[in-house]
């Protein structure tokens, strides 16, 4: 008799000192990822698994339905699709009874929550600690300039201000260090050129933010500094700061977990 329990997995990370708080014994679980999977990559997956339908059908059958979803959502549906639920919402105050919608001050933003199977599945996923990583260079604290928005906003062609401890930039001859944009759809990778780095210490940077397209992202920093110069770690340490950047408004296709 076949079983609808979901299959075991597991997860496993290291743990990493959390250094937005005061503590010295709190530590963050970072979850060390296997793979990056598109939607291309998952319909090939399930064509070369148990589905009767081509990669290309699953495809075109995923991108009807997002399309239908898209419309229902902006007609004001609340949407189950793929993993959440999802709706859209309006953030920004309205000041006074008769006030009106300010795209100045005000954006349509979406909401989205994990479906219930898969608040029973994630109870279901055994998490494996690994060993406490000592050293990793970590952004603290990251403001736009043009903005004055703090660990929210980005505007590209204008100056990023950053806090962190171990985040000077320094490495071997050819080796890929430095700051880079994470897009977080996608996890396609964009580097900030040293060129457009002003200032470059160990608990402070400043660069230019690069052409970016809207969305949201992820500002990760590597390098083999570790507290001396002249002596750099024999691996590049990266890390990723944990609070999600947004280019443009926040209209992108990406849930944002709430």
């Amino acid at each position: 008799m076949a079983s609808n329990e979901p299959k075991k997995r597991s997860i496993t990370g290291n743990l990493v000192a959390n250094m937005l708080t005061e503590r010295e014994d709190d530590f963050t679980f970072n979850v060390t990822y296997v793979a990056s999977r598109s939607i291309e990559d998952l319909c090939k997956i399930a064509a070369n698994g148990k589905s009767k339908f081509s990669a290309s059908e699953l495809l075109s059958a995923y991108n009807d339905l997002k399309a239908v979803a898209k419309e229902e959502l902006y007609s004001a549906s609340t949407v189950e699709f793929g993993l959440t639920n999802n709706s859209l919402g309006v953030d920004g105050s309205f000041i006074g009874p008769k006030a009106k919608f300010d795209p100045a001050k005000n954006n349509v933003t979406l909401r989205s929550t994990p479906i219930v199977e898969i608040k029973k599945d994630l109870k279901d996923i055994s998490v494996i600690v690994g060993e406490v990583v000592e050293g990793l260079p970590t952004i603290t604290k990251v403001t736009d300039v043009f903005t004055g928005e703090v660990n929210a906003k980005l505007t590209p062609g204008n100056t990023l201000n950053g806090e962190g401890k171990r985040i000077k930039i320094v490495g071997a001859e050819g080796s890929s260090v430095g700051f880079f944009f994470v897009k977080a759809e996608g996890e396609t990778e964009t580097a900030v050129p040293m060129t457009s780095v002003s200032r470059n210490d160990p608990s402070y940077f400043s660069f230019i933010i690069p052409a970016l397209a809207d969305g949201k992202y992820y500002l990760e920093v590597a390098t083999q500094y570790g507290g001396n110069t002249k002596q750099l770690l024999k691996e590049i340490r990266r890390n990723r700061f944990p609070y999600l950047l947004t280019v443009g408004t926040d209209d992108d296709d990406r849930p944002v977990i709430e």
